[in-house]
C-alpha cells in the first residue's frame, strides 16, 4: 500500500532542483514520510497512523491496542524521532 503511494508521488517529483516549486517541496515531504512509514516497525507505524491520520487521542489508541498509555507515548516518541531524523537526512526539514 505505502510503496504504491511512494511510487505515485515519486513519479510526480521530476523537476530539476533549480526549478523546485512549493508543490515539489510538498511532494518531497510526502515521499519522505511515506518511505519512513514503510521502513519503521509496525508498532510505531500503527501508533503514528492512528494518532495523526485517524486523529485518535492517546487514551483511545491505548484502549484500541490493549496496551498502557505509556507504551503508546513511548512508541510515538520513538517514531517521531525516527521520522524527524529521516526528514532531516533528506533535507526536507
Amino acid at each position: 500500500m505505502l510503496s504504491g503511494l511512494r511510487q505515485r508521488l515519486a513519479e510526480r517529483w521530476s523537476q530539476p532542483p533549480a526549478e523546485q516549486s512549493e508543490e515539489h517541496r510538498v511532494l518531497a515531504l510526502a515521499v519522505a514520510v511515506a518511505e519512513e512509514l514503510e521502513s519503521m516497525p509496525a508498532a510505531q507505524r500503527q501508533v503514528l497512523v492512528l494518532r495523526y491520520y485517524a486523529d485518535l487521542p492517546i487514551r483511545e489508541i491505548a484502549l484500541l491496542l490493549h496496551v498502557p498509555e505509556g507504551t503508546i507515548k513511548s512508541r510515538l516518541h520513538t517514531a517521531h524521532a525516527a521520522m524527524r531524523a529521516r526528514l532531516r537526512q533528506v533535507e526536507v526539514i
